[in-house]
């Protein structure tokens, strides 16, 4: 018998090919059931919390108007979701990406898209809670005179609570700070809607959470690209400084970049914005009196940081903290029109500070 002659036949015939595109089918179906596993398990994933040990509350504004894709982004920047895609595809699966009303809403870390969007489906707003806007470059005791004129705190009470003691358990990156220092510098600028009846504590720790997720989820990555080393807490020293200093987002990089290469070479950083800090002043001129003033936060006398942040500083500050333009300037004088002159040396410097006066 001719084994060979019999297998090419068997090879050739209906049968085996039908066998031999069985196999196919079934390869693909393997394939298809493997992807719709992985892909019933990354959608289980992301319908669950982004940090279900973080229960602070987020204030979040859905705009009238907005499709569930630009909706999902501004969520995933907040920190409050996974993934936009999966929240568009359980909302849409589930007919609830038409039903979602306007409104503010406090959200968290801790909810699950189910409990997010039954809140967003209800409005179950928080339209009447109350409005709080932080401007940048506030200080603690602005920041508390605020939440007092709000009716939601008083002055006293809210400073009192601002310790970094604590929320040292909470918030990791406060472990490095010192001992009893007040939170200046890290209650987050920003426009936040507040309910009333809590202590101090549930409203520090609602600026104080929006700053941990601003700064780790943009400035810190940026510090790292860059190579610099220094801590949250000098950082944020830094871009308060910054702040205070700069009218025009223009020019905070530069201006980073000046307190940096002041830093570097161990000269003063002469920041007039300190002194006002100091003496609770603003003043287009500061006298001699003033840049004598004793205090560790006077930069004019003394080398490096103060011991501390001097206010509140918005994201761009940060990010110029982060990312400071490579200059060679090591001054600058405002012309009064919020814009600023830099100089590479002292001659150069009084020859602009010379020049602005003329024209005033």
């Amino acid at each position: 018998m001719n084994f060979k002659y019999l297998y090419n036949r068997f090879n050739e015939s209906s049968i085996f090919q039908y066998i031999k595109d069985g196999k196919k089918i079934i390869y693909i179906f393997l394939l298809l059931m493997t992807f719709a596993s992985i892909m019933l398990i990354w959608f289980n994933i992301m319908l669950s919390p982004p940090n279900a040990a973080n229960e602070a509350f987020v204030q979040f504004e859905v705009s009238s108007g907005i499709t569930a894709k630009q909706l999902a982004v501004q969520m995933k920047d907040k920190g409050i979701i996974k993934d936009p895609l999966a929240f568009r595809l359980y909302a849409k699966l589930n007919g609830l990406d038409v039903k979602i009303k306007s409104g503010n809403y406090l959200l968290s870390p801790s909810m699950t898209l189910k409990q997010i969007l039954d809140k967003l489906v209800t409005g179950e707003t928080i339209n009447n809670d109350i409005k709080i806007t932080i401007p940048e470059g506030s200080n603690l005791e602005t920041i508390a005179s605020i939440f007092q004129k709000r009716g939601l705190v008083s002055k006293d009470d809210f400073i009192g609570s601002a310790n970094v003691n604590k929320f040292k358990i909470k918030y990791s990156f406060l472990e490095e700070f010192p001992e009893d220092t007040s939170l200046e510098g890290f209650l987050f600028p920003d426009t936040y809607f507040l309910p009333k009846g809590k202590k101090p504590e549930f409203y520090i720790d609602v600026l104080l959470n929006m700053f941990e997720k601003t700064y780790f989820s943009k400035v810190d990555k940026l510090l790292k690209e860059n190579g610099i080393e220094y801590t949250p807490y000098q950082i944020v020293t830094i871009a308060s400084i910054i702040e205070a200093e700069a009218k025009l987002d223009s020019e905070r990089p530069i201006i980073a970049g000046v307190f940096y290469n002041r830093l570097r070479i161990g000269k003063p950083l002469e920041s007039c914005a300190t002194i006002a800090y100091i003496i609770d002043e603003h003043k287009e001129i500061l006298t001699f009196e003033d840049l004598e003033v004793d205090s560790p936060y006077n930069t004019y006398k003394n080398i490096g940081l103060p011991p501390g942040p001097i206010g509140s500083a918005g994201l761009s500050s940060l990010m110029a903290a982060a990312n400071p333009a490579e200059v060679d300037y090591l001054y600058f004088v405002a012309k009064g029109d919020g814009s600023h002159v830099f100089s590479k040396t002292y001659a150069e410097h009084s020859e602009a500070q010379n020049s602005i006066q003329k024209v005033k």
